[in-house]
């Protein structure tokens, strides 16, 4: 596991907007980096840009999985690690308590961290690209009818699913909504492609995980207008006959971590029951 030196003169502070006590906890960080001659810049998780992360050392988040999922799509564009403290409920990816601040932060920025990372998705339709660490899902609008969804990998025509939706997930995104509608668990390495549909009807194929090097394409057939949601954040009309292609993303979501990569499994139960 290679161990990663930080750049002491920029750390990103990526803040909760909607929860006050991120930004006071961001702060706290902020001057006690300044304490050690580094620049803190607090930043919106609701607000990033290239611009505002590239030349970043270390980004340290204040909340929860979906704060993590919005900084991480600006993040891996530039390399820049993440450090993300627990101050969700679930935090499947937190590294840290907010308790444990600013003592704890010692040895990351020390650079005495290994680097975890982990497989994002690219997603291609009309003419713009996207990324999702988590999973993509294609579904049902506003209407409470049944899409159909053609799929084909690799160019290989697979099924047609009549379902609610069908998540598109990475080993990251198995824990989330595509465990919710009946799929497994992948290792948090691996950098395949778990296909899930969402309460399918008559369907043969329930789940199907692919490799990291196939493409993944999917035809929506439908009368009302559906969506594609990125990481369940970003929505996209995706209307009668519009294709989208998945695959797995050049770039890296890098997380600061100083566990064993057993820890996952330590816990991995624990975290599922609430």
């Amino acid at each position: 596991m290679a161990r990663r030196n930080v750049n002491l003169q920029a750390v990103g502070l990526v803040y909760q907007p909607y929860v006050e006590a991120t930004r006071v906890l961001a702060t706290r960080v902020q001057e006690f980096l300044a304490q050690r001659g580094s620049e803190g810049r607090i930043l919106s998780a609701f607000a990033l840009s290239e611009q505002q992360v590239r030349g970043l050392g270390l980004a340290i988040t204040f909340g929860g999985d979906g704060t993590v999922l919005r900084a991480a799509r600006w993040l891996a564009t530039c390399h820049v690690p993440i450090l993300p403290v627990r101050m969700g409920t679930l935090s499947f990816l937190g590294e840290v308590s907010p308790q444990e601040l600013p003592e704890r932060l010692e040895p990351y920025l020390a650079g005495d961290c290994w680097l975890d990372q982990r497989a994002m998705l690219c997603a291609e339709v009309r003419g713009f690209r996207t990324l999702a660490l988590n999973d993509l899902v294609i579904g049902r609008g506003a209407s409470a009818r049944a899409v159909k969804l053609d799929v084909w990998v690799e160019e290989a025509y697979l099924t047609r699913y009549v379902a609610d939706g069908l998540v598109l997930a990475t080993a990251t995104g198995s824990t989330a909504y595509a465990l919710a509608a009946g799929g497994p668990v992948l290792a948090p390495e691996l950098a395949d492609i778990l296909l899930q549909p969402v309460a399918p009807h008559l369907a043969a194929l329930r789940s199907l995980v692919v490799p990291g090097s196939a493409t993944v394409r999917v035809a929506i057939r439908t009368r009302q207008p559906g969506v594609l949601t990125v990481d369940g954040q970003l929505d996209y009309p995706f209307e009668d006959g519009q294709e989208v292609r998945v695959a797995i993303a050049a770039e890296r979501a890098l997380f600061a971590r100083r566990g064993k990569k057993a820890d996952f499994y330590a816990t991995l139960v624990s975290k599922l029951v609430r």
